[in-house]
């Protein structure tokens, strides 16, 4: 059936990951990366279920389950301490520390030299599994003039957004507008982040 061969899709691409880093040099130029992450938006799974059934947990919007671990070389977004700031930074998951239940991360940026950190789970947000359809899923699609976390584009971090259009069919990305001081309204432009990178902000970021 088309889930199983959705499914079957999710495997490859894991194993591709998993043999790429046999290959793949240490450090990776921006321009290069910015396409990767790009790539990795566009290869997406979606999600095909059966009509009448929500759409499960990291598909789209959907948060995931609270006992849920995320597992090696997944993407995430994660809180970290630089310069004396907080930020939420594209990671990946090398493992997690079952004896004290802390996730030990790697900055995704090889400008920063594969940065690594130790995080507690709270400082883990795990990026979607499978892209919703706005059209048979909508409850997985954050809503216009909703707050969400994302990646501002050509960056590794993520930053709070109101969410200006969403989209209305599986080719199309939200549409978001990013607090951005540096602009007179504190709102920058609205921009395009795919699915893939746009993520539900916790509650202590929505006070």
């Amino acid at each position: 059936c088309l889930k199983k061969a959705l499914d079957l899709i999710v495997e490859i691409r894991e194993l591709k990951e998993s043999l790429s880093k046999y290959s793949a040099p240490t450090v990776v130029r921006r321009g290069v990366l910015m396409s990767l992450l790009q790539e990795a938006a566009r290869t997406l799974p979606l999600w095909v279920g059966e009509p009448g059934h929500e759409a499960p947990p990291l598909c789209g919007s959907r948060a995931p389950d609270p006992s849920y671990i995320c597992q090696p070389r997944d993407k995430i977004a994660a809180l970290v301490r630089e310069d004396g700031e907080d930020n939420w930074i594209l990671a990946e998951v090398i493992k997690y520390q079952w004896t004290n239940g802390r996730y030990h991360v790697a900055d995704v940026d090889a400008e920063e030299g594969k940065e690594r950190h130790s995080l507690p789970k709270t400082s883990v947000i795990p990026l979607p599994l499978w892209k919703a359809n706005p059209e048979t899923n909508p409850e997985a699609i954050f809503k216009k003039g909703e707050m969400v976390l994302a990646l501002y584009p050509q960056t590794t971090c993520f930053y709070r957004a109101l969410v200006d259009e969403p989209p209305t069919s599986v080719h199309e990305d939200y549409q978001l507008f990013f607090e951005d001081p540096s602009y007179p309204e504190g709102i920058a432009p609205s921009l395009a982040v795919p699915q893939r990178y746009v993520i539900p902000l916790r509650d202590e970021q929505n006070a």
